[in-house]
């Protein structure tokens, strides 16, 4: 399983808005990502990937899509 399909499960438990989402769709248009749901998410991707993220990893541009989640996950996990 790959960390798209990780993130795709995840949204998909969260809400039916993700029911055919795409890894390149923006999170946020969607209606997935607000303020909460992305605390929640930070939580979850520090968990389940054993990551840290730091204050300068909080770019918006980083939580836009599935495919940014996973590179940015990707980076910190080297």
């Amino acid at each position: 399983m790959t960390t798209g399909d990780i993130l795709k499960g995840y949204f998909a438990e969260k809400s039916d808005k993700a029911k055919d989402l795409t890894s390149s769709e923006s999170l946020l248009e969607k209606g997935l990502l607000d303020s909460m749901a992305l605390v929640k998410l930070i939580a979850f991707l520090e968990e389940r990937f054993g990551i840290v993220l730091g204050d300068d990893e909080f770019d918006p541009d980083n939580f836009e899509t599935i495919d940014a989640i996973a590179k940015l996950i990707e980076a910190k996990r080297g």
